[in-house]
């Protein structure tokens, strides 16, 4: 999918970082939250959806819905941006069939168990874990929480655990 200019996990979702940062940085017109919690909640879906400038078009869909139309080429055809709350949706969806080349680390919630890894990311053994399936398949992930912060390699962030 030419258009997919970046997917990233966020554990905020559209908030102002991504909204100034991310997208006049890729010139994104549509983003895809999936997220289940999410996609079943009107209040959370109506926050996301008045998150966004009025100029970008936001679709929140939970991996099951999203997996179907991005198996029927049924996503958003401007830039896009996918995003994700944590690891697990992010390789839940991969696993069932969004098969994305990249994948942007930019936060993580920091509670429980976490390691400071690098600026301003946390990560947990599990967290790490459940991305390790992506990235021997060839899915670039790094860490940048911030476009003017230099990507930090997956294999930088596993040699921390």
């Amino acid at each position: 999918m030419e258009n997919l200019k970046l997917t990233r996990i966020d554990f905020r979702l559209i908030h102002g970082q991504v909204m100034t940062r991310w997208v006049k940085e890729y010139h994104i017109k549509d983003i895809v939250v999936i997220d289940d919690k999410s996609a079943k909640s009107p209040i959370l879906k109506k926050i996301l959806l008045n998150a966004a400038p009025s100029s970008v078009n936001v679709f929140v869909e939970s991996i099951a819905s999203a997996t179907e139309k991005w198996k029927q080429n049924d996503f958003p055809k401007n830039n896009l941006l996918i995003l994700f709350k944590d690891t697990k949706t992010a390789a839940k969806a991969w696993k069932d069939g969004i098969k994305y080349t990249s994948l942007q680390i930019g936060g993580i919630e920091g509670s429980g168990n976490k390691k400071n890894i690098n600026k301003n990311i946390v990560m947990s053994e599990e967290d790490v874990q459940d991305l390790v399936p992506l990235h021997e398949s060839g899915v670039r992930v790094y860490g940048q929480p911030i476009p003017e912060d230099t990507e930090y390699a997956f294999k930088n962030i596993l040699s921390k655990f």
